[in-house]
């Protein structure tokens, strides 16, 4: 069952819809895997390194921290979400991601005055220190022009539940829990909003079809918080955006305490009500074309000398340096 503290919390933005936040605590059992796609419910779907129009999206710098995922971005230094929570003393650069064996790096848990970590006002990112050195790290994207580019997004949520069915037509799936194994999509960044509190993000719609539509369409599910979203830079991969939430809650009515509620992905929210029993819920017209469901990620553009001003790149000389201190971490590990 969810755990209240770290589980389902609601945030709102300025439309006042209600968005889901990813975290999913470890007691969860319902068997499932990470990332919910439009094309396919099959849970053996990306689980491995992208290939072809996406490969070195990013799958190569994430990371298990705990129950969720955090992605490298300098030697020393890993991003993930605040509201999951501390997620236990290391950081594993898994072989499905790294291409070779387990890599297990400590954290340092006396890092930022004895706190372990440093979060970064007003938004809900979260960086951490190893006590040892990556051998390699995403770039930051620091750019303002994300709406519009490729996306890819990795995560450790569910795949497809049962049908969500609006006068007998299908209009998406509702959310399974997730088992803790990793998984990417892809998707486009649709728009940029500012959540109050929360600080600015990206956008991307679950489309069925359109401009909006990829090869991998994919949007997140409960479990999938901390995991990147990295941008198409002019045929560059960067870090663009740490998973935070999707929209929700959805229902068929609009009863309070009647417990029919549910998390979805849908690529029609046409006909369902959306909104909370505290909150109060909004029919959404099933007229024109579809309504799509939306992920949010916190956007790293805007926070990008704030990230930098902790997670400090050494100078080229010095990065060689760390590189194979590295390098020689994980030859004693192997050996």
């Amino acid at each position: 069952m969810f755990d209240a503290k770290h589980t389902l919390h609601l945030a709102f933005r300025c439309t006042q819809q209600v968005m889901l936040v990813l975290t999913l605590m470890l007691c969860l059992a319902t068997p499932a895997h990470a990332v919910l796609f439009y094309d396919t419910g099959n849970a053996s779907h990306n689980i491995s390194a992208p290939t072809g129009a996406y490969e070195n999206s990013g799958w190569q710098y994430q990371g298990y921290y705990g129950s969720y995922l955090g992605t490298m971005i300098a030697p020393q230094y890993f991003i993930t979400a605040q509201h999951m929570g501390t997620q236990g003393s290391s950081f594993v650069s898994a072989g499905l991601f790294n291409g070779g064996v387990d890599v297990t790096y400590t954290i340092d848990t006396s890092a930022n005055g004895g706190a372990g970590f440093w979060d970064i006002a007003g938004t809900d990112l979260r960086i951490l220190k190893i006590n040892e050195y990556f051998p390699s790290y995403a770039t930051l994207y620091t750019g303002s022009s994300e709406q519009g580019l490729d996306m890819v997004t990795m995560g450790r949520g569910g795949v497809r539940g049962a049908d969500v069915m609006v006068s007998g037509t299908l209009h998406g799936w509702q959310h399974n829990l997730g088992d803790g194994v990793a998984r990417w999509g892809s998707n486009i960044v649709s728009s940029v909003t500012t959540i109050p509190t929360l600080g600015s993000m990206l956008v991307a719609r679950f489309d069925a079809s359109g401009p909006g539509h990829t090869t991998e369409e994919a949007t997140l599910s409960v479990g999938d918080s901390g995991g990147a979203v990295f941008v198409n830079d002019g045929g560059l991969w960067k870090l663009a955006g740490i998973n935070y939430s999707v929209d929700g809650l959805f229902d068929t009515n609009n009863t309070t305490g009647d417990g029919s509620e549910f998390n979805a992905a849908l690529f029609d929210r046409g006909g369902l009500y959306q909104g909370s029993d505290g909150q109060g819920w909004t029919l959404i017209p099933d007229v024109g074309p579809d309504n799509p469901s939306s992920m949010y990620a916190s956007r790293i553009s805007t926070n990008a000398a704030a990230i930098q001003a902790i997670a400090v790149v050494p100078e080229p000389q010095s990065a060689l340096l760390i590189a194979l201190a590295g390098l020689a971490a994980i030859r004693r590990r192997k050996r």
